[in-house]
């Protein structure tokens, strides 16, 4: 990484450290680490979009198409793991949003897949670690 810092943006890691960088301070297209200089202990990766990053001294979650409040309240690190680890296990969520129809306000309360494994753009061999995409030429 330090031979190519020209593609990163550096200036969330701690002022000590050999490659922090004010340069790249918020250019667009520059690759930016979420956890800073910490290093990750622990990635949980379920889906595209779907992922948990455990440091030493907080927690990432991300999940695509549930609402922020909710997995700030809800899903933590162990409900990745736990789904991963059994992988026919889904979780789901129930919260309440507000939704317009014809300029008329709604309260409406929503149920949807949370929390899921099966990642539908790649075919798991039968190691059930490796995948190949969808398409690709071993797979017709």
């Amino acid at each position: 990484m330090g031979d190519s810092l020209d593609l990163y943006d550096t200036s969330n890691f701690a002022v000590d450290h050999p490659q922090y960088s004010e340069t790249n301070r918020r250019v667009l297209g520059k690759f930016k680490s979420e956890t800073g200089s910490i290093p990750p202990t622990e990635f949980v990766g379920l889906r595209a979009k779907m992922y948990s990053l455990r440091t030493p001294k907080k927690s990432f979650t991300k999940v695509k198409g549930v609402q922020k409040h909710y997995v700030r309240k809800n899903v933590r690190h162990q409900n990745f793991v736990d789904v991963l680890r059994h992988v026919g296990q889904n979780t789901m969520c129930k919260f309440r949003s507000f939704r317009s129809t014809n300029h008329v306000v709604n309260t409406v309360e929503i149920s949807k897949l949370c929390l899921c494994a099966f990642d539908d753009k790649c075919y798991i061999l039968d190691d059930g670690v490796h995948t190949l995409a969808y398409g690709q030429y071993s797979l017709v």
